[in-house]
């Protein structure tokens, strides 16, 4: 099989691995401080440059984060770490391209830890891009660019489409695949202003959606909050720090929260407009794109360990700042345990925001959004990702059955955009007014109806405000 391919950034040698061919490491844009990505172009470099061949065949540099203060060998980080790893059938083929976004709270992840694996070696072209996290990529610094993290995933979707028919892939047939942060940037761009996404066809959202899209003031306070607790006098001064003092200021500042919602996207009225659910209609108004969004029935529910002084006190104020009353009315009862608390905060976060979105998207006439409410590993946070990288032998037997069935649906998204599972003859329903949902168990796959989970129009999308 061939393992050669030419590309806009340069030519290729890949490395062969279970019938498929890996590309590791190719470049697809440059990164600089607090700046948006820029072109990656082999011809700075010269002629002989461009016509070399180049072995992508181990990790590239990793985006800056807290594990880049360990000082290990094995694995290199940086600030220029806009490169992407391609795992394809056959170059030469023309295969469905799923684009995965990883998780991580905007401040962990990268593409040497695939999130997705399940993807690998399947009849479809699986990418990994970088994207820059923390204060590098999704801080509002003075002197710098807003949104720059949405601009290295903009950047790693036009390489992708420029690309494609160097790999195997038919730019005709892209899906967009996140976990977590990663979903919440996919819902973002879907949301933006940027015309790129008109050529995505589907989405597939776990565990996070719009929620994550905050107003400038707030990403500006986090900022000047680091800032404080660093004793710098103004973030303009963050652009003098080594890589590795940017990173160990912002671990100072972040060390004894939760801040797992202090980055992501900002309204910025450039990227993303005050408006943003006006455009995401319209987007999905003009193209018609496809969309599963997912989340687990308690996301959460990892944090009954803690107190309920530390999740009162704490926790709740780091994951939605001043919207944290509003959530409580709401969500909660009059009197409560520790376990309501969780599923609350659980709620708050993931399942509330997933409905919604989904509600958003079911109104614009003859949408396709397909919901999933998980229970798999508990409903926790990446219950469902977790589900499918689990080799079937360490699953029960219902566990295995329903893994390969869940599998095939989601492939079968990927491909024709109907999930549907012949041998069992399931048709994952639609979410339209009777609200139903896929509900994934240990038992079975059924159709549900969650239409007792509305929730008052008047609740915030920005789940976390300062």
């Amino acid at each position: 099989m061939k393992k050669i391919m030419k590309t806009t950034t340069g030519t290729y040698h890949g490395v062969m691995d279970h019938s498929h061919v890996d590309f590791l490491g190719v470049p697809f844009g440059y990164g600089r401080r607090f700046k948006r990505a820029e072109e990656f172009s082999m011809a700075k470099f010269g002629t002989n440059e461009v016509n070399k061949m180049h072995y992508a065949v181990h990790p590239s540099v990793q985006p800056m984060q807290d594990a880049a203060l360990n000082q290990d060998d094995k694995i290199s980080f940086g600030e220029n770490c806009l490169n992407l790893d391609i795992c394809t059938p056959d170059v030469e083929g023309k295969f469905p391209i799923v684009i995965e976004f990883y998780g991580g709270g905007f401040l962990h992840g990268g593409n040497y830890s695939k999130q997705m694996s399940w993807l690998d070696h399947e009849s479809v072209v699986h990418v990994v891009p970088n994207y820059r996290l923390g204060l590098f990529g999704w801080g509002v610094i003075d002197g710098g660019d807003t949104n720059v993290g949405l601009s290295d995933q903009l950047m790693a979707i036009q390489w992708v489409m420029d690309n494609a028919q160097s790999f195997g892939g038919d730019v005709k047939n892209i899906t967009l695949a996140g976990l977590s942060a990663g979903a919440k940037s996919i819902a973002s761009l879907m949301a933006s202003n940027s015309m790129i996404l008109d050529r995505v066809q589907k989405i597939m959202l776990f565990s996070g959606g719009v929620q994550a899209i905050r107003d400038l003031e707030t990403a500006q306070k986090v900022s000047e909050k680091i800032c404080q607790i660093n004793n710098i006098k103004s973030s303009k001064d963050l652009f003098n720090l080594t890589d590795d003092g940017l990173q160990l200021v912002q671990k100072r500042a972040v060390d004894q929260h939760i801040a797992t919602n202090w980055f992501g996207p900002v309204i910025d009225n450039d990227l993303i407009s005050d408006n943003w659910p006006e455009k995401l209609s319209q987007r999905l108004e003009r193209t018609h794109f496809k969309s599963i969004i997912s989340a687990g029935d308690n996301e959460l529910e990892g944090y009954k360990d803690m107190s309920i002084s530390r999740l009162e006190n704490d926790v709740l104020i780091d994951l939605f700042g001043k919207n944290n009353e509003i959530l409580k009315q709401e969500l909660l009862p009059d009197q409560y345990s520790k376990n309501d608390f969780v599923q609350m905060l659980g709620t708050a976060m993931y399942c509330l925001p997933a409905r919604r979105l989904a509600g958003l998207l079911a109104k614009v006439p003859e949408a396709e959004i397909y919901c999933n409410l998980a229970t798999v590993f508990d409903g926790q946070h990446g219950g469902v990702i977790r589900y499918l990288n689990t080799p079937a032998a360490e699953l029960n037997i219902d566990y295995r059955k329903n893994q390969q069935y869940l599998l095939n649906l989601l492939l079968e998204f990927v491909i024709s955009g109907k999930p549907y599972e012949e041998e069992i003859k399931y048709e994952w329903p639609l979410f339209d007014d009777d609200r139903l949902v896929m509900e994934l168990d240990s038992d079975d796959l059924k159709s549900i109806s969650v239409i007792n989970y509305r929730y008052s129009g008047d609740l915030p999308w920005q789940s976390y405000k300062l």
